[in-house]
């Protein structure tokens, strides 16, 4: 054990918070579980379980099982330094993102312009939200497969990475909520952790939706099946 003088006390968020920044600003459960111990004493009956809980109420989640620091995710996200890289082992690496002309460009006016481009695109290809069909664009949310924070430059602005969605299904198809996705033959899936909404929503387990666009999103929609929905 490595706990240091007076560190016994450290709070589990606190700890928690150590062991991310000593991996680079974000981890995996796992690997919290396995070095919480050098900032404090678990604690409790259900040590992990309470681990997992203060990791959803304090941190951010980045995929399945995959928290990080405020920090780390404003880089991510506003600085477009680079995206993590999960493995078939669910292994994760930061990497840095390979300077371009173009991704310099865009970094040098903030990532936000490249979000742009991207959403033009999915509206110009999809006009519409494939399950409530509402096509005011002002409604409507440009929403990426393969998270953003997890994905390089390309694909970030690929059309293939998004669909244009209604607020309420963006949000649960979201990487930090992960309560929906979609299969190749184009059924929605719900995750079981809607509990009580789950037919509040306006969908049912494994319906088809007609209009999802999936040819040439098969990888992503793979991609966010095993790494973001919470089934």
């Amino acid at each position: 054990m490595f706990i240091k003088m007076g560190e016994n006390l450290m709070t589990y968020e606190k700890a928690m918070e150590k062991v991310m920044i000593e991996n680079g600003g974000f981890a995996p459960l796992k690997l919290i579980y396995e070095n919480i111990e050098k900032y404090r004493k678990n604690t409790g009956k259900t040590p992990d379980r309470t681990i997992q809980e203060r990791a959803q109420r304090c941190f951010t989640r980045i995929a399945k099982g995959i928290y990080c620091t405020e920090e780390f995710a404003m880089q991510l996200e506003q600085d477009n330094k680079g995206y993590l890289e999960i493995s078939s082992k669910n292994n994760v690496v930061f990497k840095p993102i390979k300077i371009t002309q173009e991704t310099e460009r865009i970094g040098s006016q903030k990532i936000r312009i490249g979000h742009s481009t991207f959403r033009d695109k999915l509206i110009n290809d999809l006009k519409q939200c494939p399950i409530t069909h509402i096509d005011d664009t002002k409604l409507l949310i440009a929403s990426h497969i393969k998270p953003w924070v997890l994905s390089n430059n390309e694909e970030r602005l690929d059309v293939n990475n998004g669909f244009l969605l209604s607020p309420l299904f963006d949000k649960l198809f979201d990487k930090s909520v992960g309560l929906i996705t979609f299969t190749d033959k184009k059924e929605i899936l719900l995750s079981k952790r809607l509990k009580n909404n789950i037919n509040k929503i306006g969908v049912i387990h494994r319906q088809i939706i007609e209009d999802l666009p999936v040819v040439g999103r098969e990888e992503f929609l793979e991609y966010h099946r095993k790494y973001i929905f919470q089934g």
